[in-house]
């Protein structure tokens, strides 16, 4: 599993892609072949399998609060799901993430049951109103967070 940055050689691979799975996934950001080709902030990371692009993820460091992390989209090219490669890309983050923040947040839509059980299944747990970071943005959703201490 490498986890790189996005760089121009991708942006054709993924417009293949990428803006239909995002609108499914309700993520605006990723959703047309204009918003790929925009320079990002450096933290989107293109997940490639033996150099492969095989989906991508892209999250924010210090959201939604000091000393976290938050995991904005992880999309996973249609036909390569359900083979672990989402699994393996978050866990590499993770990894990355250990340095820098103490926790990392998911906003998982409602509409998305299963993406609820991936999380899950990743050992994120869902968080009660309480304990929201932050509203979910206008739609049903569920903060889930995991330490990464």
């Amino acid at each position: 599993m490498e986890l790189r940055p996005v760089g121009k050689d991708d942006l054709a691979s993924l417009a293949d892609w990428l803006p239909g799975t995002a609108a499914e996934l309700g993520c605006a950001r990723w959703a047309t072949e204009d918003a790929i080709a925009e320079d990002r902030d450096g933290s989107p990371l293109l997940i490639a399998e033996q150099g492969v692009p095989e989906g991508i993820i892209d999250y924010q460091v210090g959201a939604p609060e000091q000393g976290a992390a938050r995991i904005r989209l992880l999309a996973v090219r249609s036909g390569r799901r359900r083979l672990g490669i989402g699994s393996r890309a978050v866990l590499a983050l993770e990894e990355r993430l250990r340095r820098t923040a103490a926790r990392c947040f998911v906003l998982v839509p409602a509409n998305l049951g299963l993406a609820f059980y991936f999380w899950l299944r990743l050992g994120y747990r869902p968080l009660n109103q309480r304990e929201w970071p932050a509203s979910p943005e206008g739609r049903e959703a569920v903060w889930m967070v995991r330490p990464l201490a």
